[in-house]
């Protein structure tokens, strides 16, 4: 959804509330106002009560904005990343619906009434750049949180135009910084709530957490209040690893241009090894001259989500959360049509109508239950598959040792020439699941349909006699122009005597070919 306007960015989290106002314009934000107050101890904390008081403290500080934004902290939603096949022909209702059947797998919350969302990963804009994948990070919000907002608002006065996830506000800000590093940026908010840690990349909110962790009073706190955060830092880039990402973090980025800030940020810096920053707002957010530094630094996730709105930055919007194509609309366009029969042409069409409704609707589920029947055996016809192609390659022709020692004796030179004082031979092979490019080289496979099991055998012979070097060289040559074996010489050079490394794949030399295969006498 578009903002423009006056809005109301609101944020409640346990006592606390915050909020700021202005005026949103494309690509510009100018803020009017702005509130932190904590709920007095006769206001209760159901959505009545709360949004009761949040009406009036808004209007005692000077607020006429309607419209109004909630943004709900990170604890309050699940964040999952999802990795789907490219989708060049699927529209984003298809996309909405696979992300609602993966939530559905993965989370261990109900989710009637619960709103869930998505962003894409790697593309600031709607539309991903060509890829293998599709990968989206999906948020839940459970849905009494959002009936809360809902309720809330309403007893505010106020017209809910979305929810929001606040740690978005604060990807606004770093969006700019992680596209100019070498990798990912760390960012650190420091609210009146707590301090909330992202990690942001290619503009986009990768991984984040939300930590209780109170502000400190006085200067005389900074030392340990940077500490603790630098604890939670560690904690947030070892679980960033976790999700299997190889890029490690290219600098830490704290919000706001107040000394707290640069504390916080140099103390990180020095902890975690890494480049640091304050990230201040940009040109585009226009800011009252009497909003002091630690409260542009407190309140800057809601402001980030103004700024966001004013680029049009794709985020989440719980109040309004993608949907999924509606499937059942030609069933239901049947049923009016089938009502108004009934209301034009009485009881005989009302029956007919009825009855072709049913006979549609036969038909779908039937449809439903074959194409589940029959995906469920294709998925079974393909793990076969796998397992009979992997009993074959297992069961592969063995290496015939007699047929190529018989060849190489053939291949010697006469036993008054030259004499063969050793030979041993062995078996290197493997088999593995895969896909194999143009190349020649083997790359894994993503799935049972794209891949194969693909066999790999290398055979090798050790070959040590006594013959002078004329008679070693021609043996040498022999054995390469045969095209059964790669020959490399083993060790120095010694007078009358050789050593050769002999290399194959082919199980017997009957399988190659040869037009004029040069054979001497008998060793």
């Amino acid at each position: 959804m578009k903002l423009r306007g006056e809005v109301a960015i609101l944020s409640q989290d346990g006592q606390q509330l915050s909020a700021v106002w202005g005026a949103i314009r494309n690509e510009h934000v100018r803020v009017r106002g702005w509130l932190a107050a904590e709920r007095p101890a006769g206001v209760e904390a159901d959505a009545a009560s709360t949004g009761k008081w949040i009406g009036e403290a808004l209007r005692e500080a000077g607020c006429t904005t309607r419209a109004c934004v909630i943004a709900v902290p990170r604890a309050s939603v699940v964040l999952k990343r999802l990795t789907f096949p490219a989708l060049r022909d699927a529209g984003e209702g298809d996309l909405a619906g696979m992300v609602q059947i993966q939530m559905a797998r993965q989370l261990s919350m109900p989710l009637q009434g619960a709103a869930i969302d998505y962003v894409r990963l790697g593309s600031e804009g709607g539309e991903s750049a060509p890829s293998a994948s599709t990968d989206v990070l999906a948020a839940a919000l459970p849905g009494e949180n959002v009936t809360w907002c809902r309720d809330v608002a309403r007893d505010a006065r106020l017209k809910l135009r979305s929810v929001a996830l606040r740690v978005e506000g604060s990807a606004a800000l770093f969006a700019q910084l992680s596209y100019t590093q070498g990798g990912p940026v760390l960012g650190v908010s420091i609210t009146p709530m707590g301090v909330e840690l992202g990690i942001v990349s290619e503009g986009r909110v990768a991984f984040s957490r939300a930590v209780d962790i109170p502000q400190p009073s006085g200067v005389e706190e900074w030392s340990s209040f940077g500490e603790k955060v630098a604890l939670e830092a560690k904690r947030t880039r070892i679980g960033y690893r976790g999700l299997g990402e190889t890029r490690d973090l290219a600098c830490v980025a704290v919000l706001g241009d107040d000394s707290l800030a640069g504390s916080v940020a140099k103390a990180l810096g020095a902890e975690l090894e890494l480049p640091w920053q304050t990230v201040r707002f940009p040109n585009a957010v226009e800011l009252p001259s009497e909003m002091d530094g630690s409260t542009r630094a407190g309140l800057a996730p809601l402001i980030g989500l103004m700024l966001g709105a004013a680029i049009n930055r794709p985020t989440y919007d719980f109040a309004n959360p993608r949907k999924a194509p509606d499937t059942a609309a030609p069933i239901r366009q049947a049923s009016l049509a089938a009502v108004l029969g009934l209301i034009i042409f009485g009881g005989g069409g009302f029956v007919l109508g009825s009855q072709r409704y049913s006979a549609l609707e036969s038909k779908v589920k039937a449809a439903e239950t074959s194409a589940f029947d029959y995906q469920e055996r294709y998925v079974r016809q393909l793990r076969a598959e796998a397992r009979l192609q992997h009993v074959q390659k297992l069961r592969e022709p063995a290496v015939d040792w007699v047929e190529h020692l018989a060849y190489l004796s053939e291949s010697m030179p006469p036993a008054e020439l030259a004499r063969l004082t050793s030979i041993d031979g062995t078996l290197k092979s493997a088999v593995a699941f895969g896909k194999q490019t143009e190349s020649g080289e083997v790359v894994e496979a993503k799935s049972l349909r794209e891949g194969e099991w693909i066999g790999t055998r290398r055979i090798e012979f050790n070959l040590a006699g006594l013959a002078s070097r004329d008679v070693a060289n021609s043996l040498r040559g022999r054995l390469v122009a045969s095209s059964v074996y790669g020959a490399q010489t083993r060790g120095a050079d010694v007078f009358n005597e050789f050593e050769y490394q002999l290399t194959t794949s082919v199980p017997s030399p009957d399988e190659v070919m040869l037009k004029d295969a040069p054979r001497g006498g008998g060793s």
